[in-house]
């Protein structure tokens, strides 16, 4: 993985048919010491290389590696293979998968590919979705033990998963077999939801308009408001501290540049807050 804006093939057995995919990825000089790793999920157009690139200036500023796993189309036809993990099959099937088809445990043994390849010290990393990356990202953090990210960000979300263990997934956490204990490890991520202060259309082309989103929100600005309400309430039920944050960028839309700088800039003072805990 060469210096710059590249691209490699990823073998993984949870990677849909072909078992790989593409990563495209931007690397700074090597002149930066022990490169922050972030892990970027785009959206359902599917575009990483230009997920890639729309990061790839303020990383190279801040000296971060970001990493964007291509989830094709052909691979990962629907919601149900890309957004929501390929944990179980669309309907009418509706079938559980094992979790070792699962597509988050991708993250997690591609973190550790790169990371050894680069003979890099690093033991955590960032994580960053918007549109239906995001939607990728709180699942991967609800679902999933994710011991190695230490900041998440998920932006712009057009439906959200609701922490009921008693609805199915992936409208809820239920029909998986699991319990409050994951509900209050979710609570407790480090995760920040961004939302765009312009992402008010509710006449978009892409705003999902099922009944079950319509009773989110009319617009995405107000879903996040109302699932981030809804956390803060249910973590209090459960006395449970909600560890995430809630923040708005000015004028910012759904697909917009102010988004994507201000992710890599928490992602960022992220990490120098750990380097400066440990010295």
């Amino acid at each position: 993985m060469g210096e710059g804006s590249g691209h490699f093939v990823f073998s993984d057995q949870a990677a849909g048919s072909r078992r790989s995919m593409r990563i495209f990825y931007f690397r700074p000089k090597t002149s930066v010491p022990n490169p922050r790793f972030v892990i970027a999920l785009h959206g359902l157009d599917r575009a990483a290389s230009d997920f890639r690139d729309v990061l790839a200036k303020q990383a190279d500023q801040h000296g971060m590696i970001v990493l964007v796993p291509e989830f094709d189309s052909d691979a990962f036809p629907d919601f149900y293979a890309y957004n929501y993990g390929n944990v179980r099959l669309a309907p009418p099937r509706k079938i559980v998968l094992a979790r070792e088809h699962w597509t988050f445990g991708i993250i997690d043994r591609l973190f550790q590919y790169v990371r050894s390849g680069l003979n890099s010290s690093r033991s955590t990393f960032g994580m960053f979705g918007n549109s239906a990356g995001s939607q990728f990202v709180l699942r991967y953090l609800a679902l999933n033990q994710a011991t190695a990210v230490d900041q998440a960000i998920a932006s712009n979300c057009g439906i959200y998963m609701l922490p009921d263990l008693k609805r199915d997934y992936p409208s809820g956490m239920g029909g998986l077999d699991l319990d409050e204990s994951f509900l209050r490890r979710y609570f407790g991520r480090r995760l920040t939801i961004l939302l765009g202060e312009a992402d008010a259309d509710s006449t978009a082309f892409d705003l999902p308009r099922t009944e079950e989103a319509m009773a989110q929100g009319p617009h995405r600005l107000a879903r996040g408001l109302w699932h981030y309400e809804l956390c803060k309430q249910i973590s209090s039920e459960l006395d449970q501290a909600l560890a995430w944050k809630l923040e708005i960028v000015p004028g910012a839309g759904h697909v917009d540049q102010k988004i994507f700088d201000r992710a890599v800039d928490i992602l960022a003072d992220t990490d120098l807050s750990a380097i400066t805990a440990r010295t």
